[in-house]
């Protein structure tokens, strides 16, 4: 039987960037809006949260527990760049 956990992750980290792009996009906001000294930090946050989602897609393919825990590892730092750009750009 196979493991069905990369299988999982990847479809519901999928769902969670789904929904988040999606509703960035219907609200408008665009990271264009940031100051330039911190829209590198969103991107940078964007970058790792795309790389992590395909870290599962990966592991779908070839189950690998290191893929699962980069994975894991990139898609949580993704969110915490993000949103500490978003902060940075408030307090600059």
């Amino acid at each position: 039987m196979t493991d069905l956990r990369p299988t999982i992750l990847f479809i519901g980290t999928s769902l969670v960037v789904a929904t988040v792009v999606a509703s960035m996009l219907v609200s408008g906001w665009r990271a264009g809006s940031l100051d330039n000294d911190v829209e590198w930090l969103f991107w940078a946050g964007a970058i790792l949260g795309a790389i992590g989602v395909g870290c599962f897609a990966a592991a779908v393919a070839r189950p690998r527990e290191g893929l699962i825990r980069a994975g894991l590892l990139l898609f949580a730092a993704a969110p915490v760049l993000c949103v500490t750009a978003v902060i940075a750009d408030y307090w600059i």
